[in-house]
């Protein structure tokens, strides 16, 4: 194992969910007395997230097995489109799953290209449809640059997102990011990463969470090997009107006309407490995984600079990198012995 990541931070308890674990000490310092965590409603949804790691996979037995959502890797910034996400975008949909795509952005590369590479890959493959998730910024690497650099791109790249799909984007980081993004970003919804704790660790200046992404080794019927688990904080009642909110200005036309109705804007509502949704409706029968077009090129043999199997690195907020892997990747935890809690 490489560094151990030590942060401390002054937040205030939220909600009281417990003391903090050995591993929260060592990841984040004596001051983790102090982390703000916010725990889950009563009700919540079941999803994945995937990224070619995961290889081929049966959405219909993913859809069986419970689980209502599915969010997509459309890239590891500009360099390496995931080479899945042509096969896995239509999949998720033919199975009636609510589906979602996510950017591992890279603030050392241009941040518009990122986000129009988002834009082209999903327009290649129908568009944004106004039913699915706002499409996602994973920040969780600096890749050198400072704190004031990555903030500028994220907005750059949240702002085109928004304006080319009407959907205000959702955020996925963790609490160890809290230094480098700051607080001028809590008004979008956010998508938070803590494994193996009762309750997350929000990241700074946010007070509620839309998704947790609680594992990274999870096993599910019609997937090879570890993939991501994630809950939707709310019935799945919210989270259909989460991915398809009133349409606010019908008619207006936006750029990039075709990703998605004009004007749709997520409820910014925090979850509900509702009843508890069943527990998933049967695959559809004779459905196939891994409908659409074929993938475009093979696999990458390393990752940007790593000289290294192709692992989504970069974690450490002084721009470091580590060997832990990342939203989609369902192989290890974040940062070595910082595993379960960045």
């Amino acid at each position: 194992m490489k560094r151990v990541l030590a942060v401390v931070f002054s937040l205030s308890f939220l909600v009281a969910c417990g003391p903090p674990t050995p591993t929260d000490e060592l990841c984040y310092g004596v001051s983790m007395q102090a982390l703000t965590r916010v725990c889950e409603g009563p009700t919540t949804v079941p999803g994945i997230d995937v990224s070619y790691y995961q290889g081929t996979i049966d959405f219909s037995k993913v859809k069986a097995a419970g689980y209502k959502f599915a969010i997509a890797r459309v890239s590891d910034g500009l360099n390496y489109p995931d080479t899945k996400f042509n096969t896995y975008w239509p999949a998720i949909r033919s199975q009636g799953l609510i589906r979602g795509t996510y950017q591992f952005f890279r603030p050392g590369q241009d941040a518009l290209a990122q986000a129009n590479l988002v834009l082209s890959r999903v327009n290649a493959l129908g568009g944004l449809k106004a039913d699915d998730l706002p499409v996602v910024l994973d920040v969780e690497a600096t890749d050198g640059q400072s704190a004031t650099v990555v903030r500028q791109k994220m907005k750059i790249w949240l702002d085109r997102i928004e304006q080319a799909t009407g959907k205000k984007p959702i955020i996925y980081t963790a609490a160890f990011m809290s230094s480098v993004i700051g607080n001028g970003f809590s008004d979008y919804p956010l998508w938070v990463a803590n494994y193996g704790a009762t309750c997350p660790a929000m990241p700074s200046n946010w007070t509620a969470w839309k998704f947790w992404q609680w594992s990274s080794t999870g096993s599910v019927s019609g997937i090879s090997g570890n993939v991501d688990l994630n809950k939707w904080n709310g019935t799945l009642a919210q989270l259909q009107a989460f991915a398809q909110p009133p349409v606010a200005d019908a008619g207006v036309p936006r750029p990039d006309a075709g990703t998605v109705d004009a004007g749709v804007r997520p409820n910014a509502g925090s979850a509900d407490a509702g009843v508890r949704p069943d527990a998933g409706s049967p695959a559809d029968a004779g459905a196939l995984a891994d409908v659409g077009a074929p993938d475009a090129g093979g696999e990458p043999d390393v990752d940007a600079g790593l000289g290294e199997e192709p692992i989504d690195a970069g974690l450490l907020p002084d721009g470091g990198i580590d060997q832990g892997a990342t939203i989609g990747s369902g192989r290890i935890d974040f940062i070595g012995e910082c595993g379960p809690t960045p």
